[in-house]
């Protein structure tokens, strides 16, 4: 730490110690924080004092045993009077050929105690056991804000508290890969965090009988649940939410749901939808967001039920076949009135002008419209994917329609499309409607792969009234 090479002034070891602090911060890996100890005697002590304590072997081929012994060493020497608002830990994720290396119930228990007594801030834990049958058990975290928690499909246990606010402070709870009991979830959530805001669930599997999971919280403003494996214990399992600060929903696939949020603004549907068995109480009809994941006729009695919304997202499917054809448009005659639509296609396994054409006549009232994904993918034998396909099962319903665009200003068509030239085709097609724009449309083409192919094409394009700016962004 001289300057130069002949043993000058140490000005870095002289500076304070929060400076100091920052400057080993920055490394993000407390174990190359403390072998700064080695450096002189200025700076033996300076890493237990840190706030923030990360370890992160998750993608180290070591064993766990290996890594919690690390762990451990340094907590044991960290400063006790010192807040931790960060502890991050992710053991290996290697599997060993042996138990004998792998996690330790026991070091497990010695971690999550000090997080416990420790942690003021976020807990994020990646933890692997040696046992398929053993047991995480998560104690009070009085002082946690925030916790992230992944334990390898293991069995997880929120411990209660007897005097109640086991997770007084906690406004965000995130568990992945776990097997728990929902009693237990249920419990924690509903009772023992006054304060969360947050709830991330994904692939948690809800192991006890219960036919329904059921949330009640004053605080909760975000619930997604991705992946659920409910279907192994219980396959008739129902979501109850009463939420009046609920603003987020993502339920996963349920069998039914029950939800109570007057204040729901955004709104992800995965999988069939039933008015009869996924009921929404005392929401209005009106969204900020909308996100279908997949658009088919149970999907389309979701946008009867919310008929306006600020930003609609879907993915369209549209196979082969007559009666999937017709199915569609059926669908696409359901969509919400919004301002912003945010559309996929995948469609099998050609026609994609007909397909464009229809939703184009639903979208009179769209200001911007991105485009993600428009797939086409030839199966069965067919070798027909061309743009302008009119063969076969497209012909059927395909009609003259008098689109008009009044309301559109922006157009985004991103570079998830199997094929560049469909992007072209796309643009071509706008622009023989741009006599219908009120205002001037800009039209963005993201492109990565075929740069030029694009640029010159796009270049070629008559475009037919000052209507219409056509940008491309190579990435």
């Amino acid at each position: 730490m001289a300057i130069g090479g002949g043993g000058g002034a140490d000005l870095i070891s002289s500076l304070a110690d929060d400076l100091l602090h920052v400057i080993l911060l920055r490394l993000r890996d407390t174990a190359a924080a403390a072998r700064t100890s080695v450096l002189s005697r200025r700076w033996r002590r300076l890493w237990a004092h840190l706030p923030e304590l990360s370890f992160r072997y998750k993608h180290q081929q070591i064993y766990s045993a290996q890594a919690h012994e690390r762990v451990d060493a340094a907590l044991a020497t960290h400063a006790a009077g010192t807040a931790i608002f960060l502890l991050d830990v992710g053991l290996p994720s290697w599997k060993p050929q042996t138990t004998a290396a792998a996690g330790d119930p026991a070091a497990h228990k010695r971690l999550l105690q000090f997080a416990s007594r420790r942690v003021a801030g976020e807990l994020r834990l990646s933890l692997r056991c040696k046992h398929s049958n053993d047991e995480i058990v998560l104690p009070p975290c009085e002082r946690t804000t925030a916790i992230k928690l992944s334990v390898s499909s293991h069995a997880l246990r929120l411990q209660p508290h007897p005097g109640g606010g086991a997770f007084a402070a906690l406004t965000k709870l995130r568990i992945k890969k776990a097997l728990a009991n929902g009693s237990d979830l249920e419990d924690v959530v509903s009772s023992r965090c006054p304060r969360l805001k947050e709830l991330f669930l994904k692939r948690v599997t809800l192991k006890d009988g219960g036919r329904a999971l059921s949330i009640r919280s004053d605080s909760l403003e975000r619930l997604e649940m991705a992946d659920m494996n409910v279907y192994i214990f219980n396959p008739h399992l129902h979501l109850q939410v009463i939420g009046p600060e609920l603003r987020i929903l993502s339920p996963g696939i349920l069998t039914g749901s029950h939800i109570v949020a007057p204040k729901l603004s955004e709104l992800s549907w995965r999988g069939p939808y039933d008015p009869v068995r996924h009921y929404t109480r005392e929401a209005g009809s009106h969204l900020r967001r909308l996100h279908v994941v997949a658009m088919d006729s149970p999907s389309a009695m979701l946008m009867r039920r919310f008929n306006t919304v600020h930003e609609l997202q879907l993915m369209v499917k549209v196979w082969k076949g007559i009666e999937n054809y017709k199915e569609y448009l059926e669908n696409i005659n359901q969509l919400s009135k919004c301002e912003v639509l945010v559309v996929g296609f995948l469609l099998v396994p050609h026609a994609i002008k007909p397909v464009m054409l229809h939703l184009l006549n639903k979208c009179a009232d769209v200001k911007k419209l991105v485009v993600r994904c428009l797939a086409c993918i030839a199966k069965d034998g067919c070798e027909c994917v061309s743009w302008g396909c009119q063969c076969g099962w497209s012909k059927e319903g395909h009609n003259t329609y008098n689109i008009a665009l009044g309301s559109l200003e922006l157009v985004e068509i991103k570079d998830c499309m199997t094929e560049a030239h469909h992007k072209v085709e796309f643009v071509k097609l706008l622009c023989e409607y741009s006599a219908t724009f009120h205002k001037r449309v800009t039209i963005t083409i993201i492109e990565t792969m075929h740069n030029e192919y694009v640029r010159e094409k796009i270049r070629n394009i008559c475009v037919p009234n000052d209507k219409v700016a056509i940008n491309v962004q190579c990435t």
